[in-house]
């Protein structure tokens, strides 16, 4: 290939690449100038006369949350939009170009540089993943962004007005930027950075919230009708949405938060700048300020709220995953031990069993053939081999009942007593209550009932020094309930609890891998008792 060639294929890829790159650029514009036009439009929709300032404003929360999602080489195009549709807004209302020219510059450049300090990182699909990102947010852009853009603002109005107090102008501006920054970026972040479900599977979160909307709108309303319009009444309703507040905070994920202040505050804004409009400018325009501050406040604490929410939620969420995982790998080690005890079952009794008795018919054959002085010698070999052969034989029935498989649970329940009863000097009260028509007990569960008779009635022989034990299987239907009491010295379940040994622990285990319930009952000196529940 030639040099030519490359540089061809370098500019047919680049010329390829041109399009797509320009139609980006042209729709960051595109979205920067309907944050500015319709945001504004907006805005002064809600203007509070006669300072003639918003109570909130919300082409700076639009834009900021384009910003926060969308990469550097966009901004400039973004912000060329947002400025030129601002200044359009201003042009359909007062005519004026100039002035909201210079201003929608000074505001640009603080979004700007508030939202290059939060600007998301790959792989974040939610605006406020923990409460550092919150403070953050709140000091870098609600507090730091505001007054700043509040500050240009007040430069700008006074070249135009001399008849507002400026200072009290700056604090109702640095509030109303921040209540669009609060209210509108991160809703805006988190609807840019979310991969929606299917409708059936949010359709009744989405009823819900509609539900809790409706009730929020009528709550407001009624709070804001029947409190008159003074310092001391105002804060009354205020405090009335935040219950449903928190309702939304916790159920409704992670938009719940930023559609709750909307839904909540809105209505309650609206009626603010209402009441501000038949008061004298000389009071202050109260009812709009204390509605910003207390929005401002409630933000915070729902988005905080909805952070631990949801930190809640993703804690238990992996308790659960981690649950199942032990769950499924304590099944799988106790399938990897059953088949394990089925090998080691068989080479017992198809290979060293056989050899045994292979050397038992050996013994008798040499006893014939032997002087009599030496039969016995060979009769106590012979014994020895028979009662080796007799234990081989039933560690090798203990590591895999194979009766279970041919007479049941009940059958193979039956075995084991009568070889340990042929052990054990103690006295065992077996009873059956299984109806006929009850659902057959197999597989699993029957292995489950029968591992957790032989660790019990082991636990009760071994350790509890009892004398005595009653077992009790019980069927009927597709349930069956099998209980080992004895009458040893017992012990403290809590204790148990604290320090259990592998023979309660893998009793739990087994239990709970079969979907059973097992219940065990102890108090010193009074026995213990075990039951263990299973469906067929």
């Amino acid at each position: 290939m030639t040099v030519r060639d490359t540089v061809a294929g370098k500019m047919g890829v680049s010329r390829s690449r041109m399009p797509e790159l320009w139609r980006s650029r042209l729709q960051g514009a595109g979205i920067g100038y309907a944050c500015g036009l319709l945001g504004q439009l907006a805005s002064h929709a809600l203007l509070v006369r006669p300072a003639e300032i918003t109570s909130i404003w919300i082409p700076g929360g639009l834009i900021m949350a384009f910003l926060i999602c969308r990469p550097l080489r966009l901004w400039p195009f973004l912000l060329s939009g947002f400025v030129l549709g601002g200044v359009c807004a201003f042009v359909l209302r007062s005519g004026m170009i100039a002035i909201p020219l210079l201003g929608y510059l000074w505001l640009s450049a603080c979004m700007a540089a508030g939202a290059a300090t939060i600007k998301l990182v790959p792989g974040q699909v939610t605006m406020f993943p923990s409460i550092s990102h919150l403070v953050k947010f709140f000091l870098f852009v609600v507090v730091g962004v505001s007054c700043a853009c509040s500050s240009g603002f007040i430069g700008v109005v006074a070249l135009i007005r001399d008849d507002v107090s400026l200072p009290r102008l700056w604090m109702l501006s640095t509030t109303a930027f921040a209540v669009g920054f609060m209210f509108v970026t991160p809703l805006v972040v988190d609807l840019l950075r979310s991969r929606f479900p299917p409708w059936r599977d949010i359709r009744k979160q989405v009823i819900g919230f509609a539900l809790f909307s409706i009730a929020l709108w009528v709550l407001s309303i009624l709070a804001w009708n029947a409190v008159p319009s003074n310092l001391s009444s105002v804060p009354l309703a205020l405090f009335a949405p935040i219950p449903l507040l928190m309702v939304a905070a916790f159920q409704f994920g992670r938009f719940g938060p930023s559609v709750g202040l909307i839904v909540a505050f809105l209505p309650a804004i609206v009626v603010a700048i209402k009441l501000d409009k038949v008061d004298t400018f000389e009071i202050g325009l109260v009812n709009s300020y204390i509605m910003q501050l207390w929005t401002l406040a409630a933000g915070v604490l729902v988005h905080a709220l909805s952070i631990q929410a949801r930190q809640r939620n993703d804690i238990l969420q992996r308790l659960s995953v981690a649950s199942e995982q032990n769950k499924s790998l304590a099944a799988r080690l106790m399938q990897s031990q059953e088949e394990q005890s089925i090998r080691i079952s068989r080479e017992l009794h198809d290979g060293v069993n056989q050899k045994l008795t292979f050397f038992s018919i050996a013994l008798s054959a040499l006893r014939l053939r032997s002087p009599p002085e030496l039969h016995p010698a060979i009769e106590e070999l012979t014994t020895g081999i028979r009662g080796l052969i007799d234990e081989v034989r039933d560690i090798s029935h203990s590591l895999h009942p194979a009766v279970l498989e041919h007479a049941g649970i009940a059958g193979a329940i039956d075995e084991l007593v009568r070889v340990i009863e042929g052990k054990w000097g103690g006295e065992i009260a077996l009873r059956f209550d299984v109806d006929p028509d009850a659902d057959a007990l197999e597989g699993e569960g029957a292995l489950c009932v029968y591992r957790v008779a032989q660790e019990a009635i082991r636990n009760a022989i071994q350790h509890s020094g009892a004398r005595g034990m009653k077992i009790m299987l019980l069927a009927r239907s597709n349930r069956w309930r099998l209980r080992v009491s004895d009458n040893g010295r017992g012990f403290t379940t809590d204790d148990a609890n604290a320090r259990s040994g592998l023979g309660l622990l893998s009793m739990r285990e087994r239990v709970n891998s079969a979907n059973g319930r097992l219940h065990i009952r102890s108090r010193p000196g009074l026995g213990t008792s075990v039951t263990v529940e299973m469906r067929a």
